[in-house]
């Protein structure tokens, strides 16, 4: 199952209306686990949330964030990231004075992981799908 690791540095005097984001590329499949850590020093003022695309995904109360200090959060679920997808984003904000590095992992499960040949072969015949509107 691949396994993926991000981290992201929150700027000092950020809110919820000024938001930092870092795109996580990843396979799709089935996301199993995610981890967010937050350093001691936290306070709770460092909030972030997991979202795909316009979706948020975790936490799952749109109008929520995670914001927690010197602990680890992990989240066991079966959330599906579709092969157009293929990334998920990490946004928060910081309220602090200092700046704070919050750190992602997870893994996720996938039938068929293809090889780079096959990922660029599919890639094209997505392409030729869209110019000349196959179906199928």
């Amino acid at each position: 199952m691949p396994n993926y690791s991000y981290s992201k540095t929150f700027k000092v005097g950020t809110d919820k209306e000024s938001q930092e984001s870092l795109e996580m590329l990843c396979h799709w499949g089935i996301l199993r686990e995610t981890a967010i850590s937050f350093p001691d020093g936290c306070h709770g003022v460092c909030h972030v949330s997991i979202n795909d695309g316009l979706h948020q995904v975790y936490p799952t109360n749109p109008e929520e964030t995670y914001a927690l200090d010197g602990f680890t959060l992990i989240i066991k679920d079966k959330y599906k990231i579709v092969p157009d997808t293929r990334k998920l984003t990490l946004k928060g904000y910081n309220l602090g004075i200092y700046e704070h590095t919050i750190k992602v992992t997870f893994t996720i499960e996938v039938d068929y992981v293809p090889n780079p040949v096959e990922e660029a072969t599919l890639g094209i015949f997505k392409i030729l799908k869209k110019i000349f509107g196959w179906r199928g």
